[in-house]
């Protein structure tokens, strides 16, 4: 027997071990460097180690598990989800389903590579790592903690999230992220790290990045940070109190992830109404994303335009950065208003935001769904009526029938 398999034994003996932790051992495996080399007589082959040392890591987890108290002792690196999951705007049960993140960390008494979890970079005071990582195929939602050498971070301020009472803390990250066959790299724009503060010096939150399509096939998440910055209470009286802190550096992350398809399903819907048409929608157990061709209106834009609003945007003096045609194929089409609400089979709300080109993405909150009813808008109005509705409802509820009668399109979608 050897000793990698004297080690399973043991660990599956001597402890009770939730079968996710077997399935983390197997990420991490799948994770890990596999580099299988020639080596001298009676040396191990660095696939062999990078095993054992993922084993001897999901073995820590397990101890967690049976030993509370050692567990208290243990940090935040592979166990953010389960510290902030029910804490964060699109909250669920992340921890059963994500992969824990690895990397090699020294070598043992025998030269062998030790794996341990997390990827670590440091730079200007800050360190980050990643710890955790989940796809859904409609975007990746990564764990990270934050480290801050100045400290300060007891001030950040928490933000109300969903319809309740609970509050999130946030981290504002800056940077680029794209996937490893992306070509251009996206600008994280409201893309923050929310989750909560454990000490004056320590964050630890979860990352959510939307896909622009849905994605089926394993990839690698390329994130560059450059800067990461919090807001302090004890600045409120700041002329500016957003980021009062900002710190410049380079944090960069290449990091693998798998597809969990079979938590992902696609339903057609294809209901069309004032010339808008309800394409599709996706369902997740954390999320809700809908599809909605929305109608465009085009002008024509002269080259007097364009140059009257490049001169008052650079002041004459600075090339604008855009060319005439570019400038006239942004601002020669135009879209109506349009809005999406998307509700359970009882009416409860699923708190959404737009992610432009008529895609809505809502939040499943941990709420039951067996059916889903998505109402499509094209008046404000009629979509802050429907949205206050809820309020003349002793549940919180949203008027169903008030909902039909107001919007373009209504659609009723079961959900299996």
């Amino acid at each position: 027997m050897t000793r990698l398999e004297d080690m399973m034994n043991k660990i599956g003996s001597d402890n009770k071990v939730p079968n996710r932790i077997w399935e983390k051992l197997d990420y991490a495996l799948d994770t890990l460097p596999d580099h299988e080399k020639d080596h001298a007589p009676g040396k191990k082959t660095f696939k062999y180690a990078a095993a054992a040392a993922a084993l001897t890591m999901a073995a820590g987890i397990t101890l967690c598990y049976s030993n509370p108290a050692l567990a208290a002792k243990i940090p935040f690196i592979g166990k953010i989800f389960e510290e902030v999951e029910h804490e964060i705007p699109f909250s669920g049960d992340y921890s059963e389903k994500a992969g824990i993140l690895a990397e090699t960390a020294g070598k043992d008494e025998e030269g062998n590579p030790i794996a341990a979890p997390g990827i670590e970079v440091s730079d200007g005071g800050i360190t980050v790592t990643a710890s955790e990582i989940y796809c859904d195929g409609l975007s990746v939602f990564l764990t990270a903690q934050i480290e801050a050498e100045q400290g300060g971070l007891l001030n950040i301020p928490g933000h109300y999230i969903g319809d309740g009472d609970g509050t999130a803390a946030m981290m504002y990250l800056r940077g680029e992220w794209n996937l490893s066959e992306d070509s251009e790299p996206n600008t994280l724009s409201n893309d923050n790290l929310e989750g909560k503060v454990i000490d004056d010096h320590t964050f630890v939150g979860m990352l959510k990045l939307n896909l622009p399509d849905y994605k089926s096939e394993n990839g690698e998440l390329s994130l560059r940070l450059s800067s990461i910055g919090w807001d302090d209470t004890t600045m409120a009286d700041a002329e500016d109190i957003s980021e009062s802190h900002r710190i410049d550096g380079q944090w960069d992350f290449d990091i693998p992830f798998s597809i969990d398809t079979e938590s992902v399903k696609e339903y057609p819907v294809n209901k069309e109404g004032n010339g808008y048409t309800l394409k599709k929608v996706f369902v997740s157990p954390y999320q809700v994303v809908s599809y909605v061709d929305v109608p465009s209106v085009k002008r024509e834009v002269t080259r007097e335009e364009y140059e009257e609003v490049m001169a008052e945007k650079t002041g004459g003096t600075e090339d604008p950065g855009i060319s005439y045609e570019e400038y006239a194929m942004q601002a020669g089409q135009t879209y109506p208003f349009w809005s999406t609400v998307i509700c359970n089979q009882d009416g409860q709300l699923l708190f959404s935001n737009p992610a432009g080109n008529g895609k809505t993405v809502a939040a499943v909150d941990g709420k039951k769904i067996s059916a889903l009813h998505i109402f499509v808008f094209d008046d404000m109005d009629a979509d802050l009526e429907i949205e206050k509705s809820r309020l003349d409802n002793e549940n919180g509820a949203v008027d169903l029938a008030k909902a039909r009668e107001k919007a373009v399109i209504a659609a009723e979608v079961p959900i299996d």
